[in-house]
């Protein structure tokens, strides 16, 4: 009892269903056309074949034809619209997140650790950090979109001769640029200005990002270089204050060296023990770690 209008909105719906539930635009178009020639079999005159009688079914064809291919590209792009919108939003997060964690880091180690497990939550891609060590870069840091730091797959003499390009260079190189493009990553310099504090390595698998994760990427490299140089300078911070501090002792003891005269024999015997004792303390420690450093080096 529809109407062949009812009938016609029934099949558009469907078409619009498919649109969203299927991935491509191809099953939009199958739908389409399905939908046309089932209503032309069942519904109009002569019923269970492909003909009609009514010289306007044809024009009734393509615009039920039209409208629903409209409706469901429509909803295809709202389903990818979303779909990005989705994505942002998720990548918007992990570089909020990843500015916390950098601001909780501790050392250079948990500022690497962070970085990297940061860029695997944003690409689900395998990284490997380097840190510069004075003008060279240091032994390769590994993360793995599984938890295992022992794979060696995205290392290697090529792999490290790229990143130090990169060092050297201060650009990016290796895959899917114009630069040493036959390497398996895709190499940054984490840098801030013109000082380069390390090199990451993403396990791009020649799959080019588009803009927006590359900007998504270089802020949080950005956000790590400056967590590195805030590192760097509070630890100089805290070697000149120990410095100043020694520097500090040693004027007092010169100091009650030079004023010995004025004290008795009993304050020079105890000045004169509690330097011997010090300097006996401070020899079996550097003993100790010695021995330690020699240990780690023999194991």
């Amino acid at each position: 009892g529809f109407a062949e209008a009812n009938i016609i909105t029934v099949y558009v719906l469907g078409v619009l269903v498919t649109s969203v539930v299927t991935r491509h635009r191809v099953y939009s178009l199958i739908s389409s056309i399905v939908s046309v020639l089932v209503f032309n079999f069942f519904f109009t005159d002569p019923q269970f074949t492909l003909r009609a009688y009514n010289q306007g079914y044809p024009i009734t064809f393509l615009i039920m034809f039209l409208a629903a291919l409209l409706t469901s590209s429509l909803a295809m792009k709202l389903k990818e619209h979303a779909k990005q919108s989705a994505k942002a939003a998720y990548r918007t997060k992990v570089l909020f997140d990843t500015n916390q964690l950098l601001q909780q880091a501790k050392d250079k180690n948990e500022i690497v650790s962070a970085t990297a497990n940061q860029l695997i939550k944003l690409f689900g891609k395998d990284i490997v950090f380097y840190l510069t060590e004075g003008e060279t870069l240091g032994e390769p840091h590994i993360f793995t979109v599984l938890g295992d730091k022992t794979d060696k797959e995205i290392t290697g003499t090529k792999e490290d001769a790229v990143a130090e390009w990169v060092l050297k260079n201060n650009k990016h190189a290796g895959a899917t640029t114009e630069t040493l493009s036959n390497a398996k990553c895709l190499y940054l310099a984490v840098r801030v200005n013109s000082r380069v504090y390390g090199v990451v390595g993403i396990y791009i698998c020649n799959e080019p990002l588009d803009a927006f994760e590359k900007s998504i990427l270089l802020s949080i490299l950005g956000e790590c270089a400056l967590s590195l140089e805030n590192e760097k300078n509070a630890t100089e911070k805290e070697e000149a204050a120990i410095l100043a501090k020694n520097e500090q002792l040693r004027a007092n003891l010169l100091r009650v060296i030079s004023n010995g005269n004025s004290f008795d024999e009993a304050t020079k015997n105890q000045l004169y023990t509690d330097i011997y004792d010090d300097s006996m303390w401070l020899i079996n420690l550097v003993e100790n770690l010695l021995s330690v450093t020699r240990i780690k080096r023999d194991g």
